[in-house]
């Protein structure tokens, strides 16, 4: 389906695709485990403190791209809404005033 706004074309089914393909976007490697260095714990403190971040960093790239696959998908949902409600409204007019619609 082919959705045509002023200058605007979206295709719902491609709006599908790019949102089940965003799974291939979020970073599939584990969380980083902690390291340590013996007779080093200031050095510990700072390394456990990086591998935190980055693993944090990972988890929010997660979220976000899950979200915005989540949020294409409700995009296509609401365009199809719209499109179907569309043609059932001039399906409605056209029987009331005796049209015929192929």
């Amino acid at each position: 389906m082919l959705l045509r706004m002023g200058d605007i074309s979206i295709s719902v089914d491609e709006v599908r695709r790019v949102a089940a393909k965003m799974v291939d976007v979020v970073p599939g490697e584990p969380d980083v485990w902690g390291f340590s260095v013996a007779d080093q714990p200031d050095l510990n403190l700072a390394l456990a403190e990086f591998v935190g971040c980055m693993n944090d960093c990972t988890a929010e790239r997660r979220r976000g791209v899950q979200a915005l696959a989540a949020g294409l998908r409700e995009v296509a949902d609401m365009f199809e809404s719209l499109d179907a409600s569309a043609q059932a409204d001039v399906r409605a007019l056209g029987a009331v005033e005796g049209w015929v619609i192929e």
